[in-house]
């Protein structure tokens, strides 16, 4: 499959619109900030759509507004972490994803923390840490597997031991050497 270098054709408005969501101009944030299904961010849904394409960008907005409580965090950060987070390909995509998360908590935290990193970064580590943290991602061993394992380190253990042991013989402290 050859890599696609030019830009995704893709009409944010008409995506908007589909969605139920405004786009209003980043001018009138402060007026109308907060409002359900209303977004200040024309510049970052184009970057998004062209860059991954309209299905995408719609997969991305439905799961903010549709979820419970999330419709009026459609915020730069928030769609871009969101965005990452569906890029990820370790989180299995539904409807009800972000209905237990409260996406400004996570962006006011993510605000906060900024680990040397962007807010968004911050927010998709974030959620995918809740989402596809090692325990849900990485396969559980099984218990044939634990005691090989065990059976390995025992081995290892017992080998250094011993090297230890004809280091220090080696050494001529054979008292230390029968103390192991």
């Amino acid at each position: 499959m050859p890599i696609r270098t030019a830009p995704f054709p893709c009409d944010v408005h008409q995506i908007a619109e589909q969605c139920g969501i405004k786009i209003l101009k980043p001018a009138l944030h402060g007026a109308m900030a907060g409002r359900p299904r209303v977004c200040f961010c024309p510049k970052t849904l184009k970057r998004l759509g062209q860059a991954h394409g309209a299905d995408h960008l719609r997969l991305v907005l439905r799961l903010i507004v549709e979820s419970d409580g999330n419709a009026g965090e459609l915020q730069f950060d928030t769609i871009e972490a969101v965005s990452r987070v569906v890029l990820s390909n370790l989180v299995e995509i539904r409807a009800d994803l972000f209905d237990t998360v409260d996406l400004g908590q996570v962006r006011a935290w993510a605000q906060f923390v900024k680990p040397g990193c962007s807010t968004a970064e911050a927010m998709a580590t974030a959620l995918l840490w809740r989402f596809a943290s090692p325990d849900i991602v990485m396969p559980k061993q099984s218990a044939e597997e634990v005691a090989a394992e065990a059976k390995r380190a025992e081995i290892a253990r017992k080998g250094r031991e011993n090297a230890k042991r004809r280091r220090l013989k080696a050494a001529g402290d054979d008292r230390a050497a029968v103390a192991l």
